[in-house]
């Protein structure tokens, strides 16, 4: 099964890698989770800011490289592994509003 990781490293709007405010996590009824949304933003944000996501292939080798490369204390990044670790069910593209919609959890 695929996980918030694989959909954030795979997934590109226009050519472009997503930037945190095009991504949402949602329940599998499209209600969306403003805790996991957040917390998935502030990863992407730093994704985006420190690593080079061309070298970085799974959750441990991005955990790795933002322990590296960031100030992040442990509680931060074991945070950040959860909400990248987390099953998906579904995703949802909104082009309207340039979005992907990650759905966390069965409707």
């Amino acid at each position: 099964m695929l996980n918030v990781f694989d959909i954030v490293k795979l997934t590109k709007i226009d050519h472009k890698e997503v930037d945190s405010n095009q991504v949402v996590v949602t329940d599998g009824n499209g209600k969306p989770n403003a805790i996991l949304t957040a917390l998935l933003n502030d990863v992407v944000s730093n994704m985006r800011i420190f690593i080079d996501m061309g070298e970085v292939y799974a959750v441990d080798d991005l955990l790795r490289e933002l322990s590296e490369h960031t100030p992040l204390p442990n509680d931060v990044l074991e945070e950040y592994e959860k909400v990248l670790r987390e099953p998906i069910y579904g995703i949802n593209f909104v082009p309207k509003r340039g979005q992907v919609e990650v759905v966390v959890g069965e409707g």
